[in-house]
């Protein structure tokens, strides 16, 4: 007579499945939705009444401003701006708002000061820093497209072809994105340029020219070459060839900051009711260290409009800093839409021709906007964060956008009618699509992975196009492969090959390159949550299980060694779980401040993994003795769990050896 083995229980409860639904369909509305953006109703009053465009007039400036910042910064929880303006080589007004020492303008706040508080200016340095280029090309010492590598004391490897100063400037140098230490509160972590530079480079993952991919690396390599030709360190140079000509006697690229200035830095808020957070030091100076006034930014808004010092940048040298960098051919169908210029974001507002930069650290947020066909600029920096995300971000981008309507051009772009088989070329550029600013090499490629734009086609050939942290925008081909949002600024522009619609791009400086359905839906994540889930429910379901005594995990005569094996099954979870949390809490862009925290998720995270091979000896074991449908299917879901998160984890490098982000 044939005795048949108790059957082990089940590491999956009966319930799994419908709570498994249901978690899932929460964590799919929370990745798929991205968070709304604050409202602009405040700055709707910003365009003139009648749709004219006025006169930048101090008094119609300040007037405007007036009405417009405070009641954002009041309902946005933001801490401070500091604004400046220009027209026609004239300062038409400095003006500061809110509070340079509290989170909030409450009574005993110190309010900004547009002429005294330093605030930090973050990418809007890559604009120095690429006036610091462009002076030496003027004086021969540089050549735009030549090999950087002939200035460079140190080995820099460059798979896909030769990297060149205009490269450099254009963000198409073709590198990955490496943020690791970029900003770091202690200036005891800040090495020098050289070092920062020449220690473990990031990837080149794109051929030179051919590619939008924003770089802090790059332009501070364009920095260090300047510094390597003249002999003087980026900050000392900066300083006597840049701001000390222009009369920029508040503003530095040093770090930390002269005791002068130290005592003028209005403070950097995290949050609305937060404190003042330390100083920010950025790792690169030539990409993100100047800090200044809305006073000397007017001085520097003026020098890009034509009308500072010769001896700082000719006329020449500046068409050519302000003219896109780089010939259609070498950018194919993305050169229809956004170019870069020479260290500028090359756009239209209106109709207008404008060159813009945006700047941010992780407290401060900064935009600069020239409009060179009415001889006028504005720039703008807020210091701190608001109570939502994009608060900081939509102050900036709504204030240009309504300073453009009401003294640069009023809306209203006449747009040619789609041209024949628009609708078809709408469905070639329908897809999923993922930005160039991205990692490859490093467990920051998760990142890349997650941020999709997604771009739907309508039967009347437009556009529907979502990005992460943005609304979605409606747009219509305007000519073909070119799609404009009526009424507004955005452009979307595609790039094909003999497979169709290779890339698009929504600004100058990053292109969008197609992915498959699979990732574009998030499937490979939606799956990791699944098998989390599993986990989960293996570690609730055996204790559980056990304490219950329905049935028992330990079959009488199984053995030690089997015994072991399901045990060393049920322990992966708690080790994948673990390691994943602890990963997770530690990814930040100073990573050297955790490291060790995350080498310890990826060691627990290992062993958890690892966990995989005990479990399918446990299943095989489970099938060999017929113990049950429900202990086989409980036992197949805990590998099947555990073999997801080890080809995850492969895929997008979470237990590599390089952890930048």
């Amino acid at each position: 007579m044939r005795v048949h083995p108790i059957p082990a229980p089940s590491p999956w409860p009966a319930a799994a499945p419908r709570a498994l639904g249901a978690v899932l369909a929460l964590l799919l509305v929370l990745l798929l939705v991205h968070p709304a953006a604050p409202s602009a109703s405040a700055l709707e009053h910003g365009a003139a009444e009648d749709g004219s465009v006025r006169e930048p007039t101090a008094e119609d400036v300040d007037t405007w401003l007036d009405g417009l910042v405070p009641a954002f910064l009041d309902a946005e929880g933001l801490p401070g701006a500091s604004v400046a303006v220009v027209s026609g080589g004239e300062i038409v007004t400095v003006r500061g708002f809110g509070a340079a020492d509290r989170a909030r303008l409450v009574p005993g706040a110190t309010p900004v000061d547009p002429d005294h508080h330093l605030f930090r200016i973050g990418s809007l340095t890559k604009l120095f820093t690429a006036t610091a280029v462009l002076q030496q090309v003027e004086h021969g010492a540089l050549d735009l497209d030549a090999d950087v590598r002939e200035h460079l004391d140190f080995p820099l490897e460059l798979p896909l072809g030769a990297v060149t100063l205009r490269h450099l400037l254009s963000h198409t140098a073709g590198f990955e994105e490496r943020v690791d230490h970029l900003i770091t509160p202690d200036a005891g972590k800040v090495r020098d340029l050289r070092t920062e530079l020449a220690e473990d480079p990031p990837r080149q993952i794109f051929a030179p020219g051919s590619t939008p991919a924003y770089s802090n690396y790059g332009l501070a390599l364009a920095g260090y070459v300047v510094q390597q030709v003249t002999g003087v360190p980026f900050e000392e140079y900066v300083r006597a060839e840049v701001l000390e000509p222009l009369g920029m006697t508040s503003s530095t690229a040093e770090q930390p900051l002269p005791p002068a200035l130290a005592a003028r830095m209005a403070g950097g808020f995290p949050g609305p009711g937060a404190g003042p957070a330390p100083f920010e030091h950025i790792s690169v100076p030539p990409a993100g260290s100047v800090s200044t006034t809305a006073r000397d930014m007017a001085a520097f808004l003026n020098l890009h409009l034509g009308h500072g010092p010769a001896e700082v940048l000719g006329p020449g040298t500046l068409a050519a800093m302000h003219a896109p960098a780089l010939p259609p051919a070498s950018l194919g169908g993305l050169a229809a839409a956004e170019q870069m210029t020479l260290g500028f974001r090359g756009h239209e507002m209106h109709g207008t021709r404008v060159l813009s930069h945006g700047g941010d650290t992780s407290l401060f947020h900064s935009e600069l906007v020239l409009f060179p066909e009415t001889d006028t600029g504005l720039f703008v920096s807020v210091n701190g964060n608001g109570v939502r995300a994009p608060s900081a971000t939509v102050l900036r981008q709504q204030l240009v956008e309504q300073f453009a309507r009401r003294y640069v051009a009023a809306p209203g772009r006449n747009d040619p009618a789609p041209p024949p088989g628009t609708a078809e070329r709408a469905a070639a550029a329908a897809g999923h699509y993922r930005s160039t600013r991205r990692a490859e090499s490093s467990a920051a490629a998760l990142l890349g992975a997650l941020a999709i734009t997604t771009v739907g086609a309508g039967p009347d050939g437009t556009l529907r196009v979502g990005s992460p942290g943005a609304p979605v925008r409606t747009m219509h081909e305007v000519e073909p492969w070119l799609w404009r949002e009526p009424g507004g600024t955005a452009t979307l522009a595609a790039r094909t090959d003999e497979d169709g619609v290779r890339d698009v791009t929504l600004v100058a400086y990053r292109a969008e390159t197609r992915v498959s359905a699979w990732h574009g839906l998030f499937v490979p994540h939606i799956l990791l949550l699944a098998a989390l889930l599993v986990l989960l429910g293996t570690l609730v379901a055996w204790p559980v299980n056990r304490l219950r005594r329905r049935r028992r995990w330990d079959v009488p005569g199984d053995g030690v060694r089997p015994r072991r094996v399901r045990r060393l099954a049920c322990a992966a979870p708690v080790a994948v779980l673990a390691g994943l949390v602890l990963v997770a809490a530690s990814v930040q862009p100073d990573l050297s401040l955790v490291r060790p925290l995350t080498r310890l998720g990826q060691a627990v995270l290992l062993l958890g993994v690892l966990g995989v091979v005990p479990a399918a000896w446990h299943l095989a074991g489970t099938v060999r003795r017929r113990a049950g449908a429900s202990a086989v299917a409980g036992a197949a879901l805990l590998t099947l769990a555990l073999a997801w998160v080890a080809a995850y984890t492969v895929a997008y490098r979470i237990l590599w050896p390089d952890i930048s982000i």
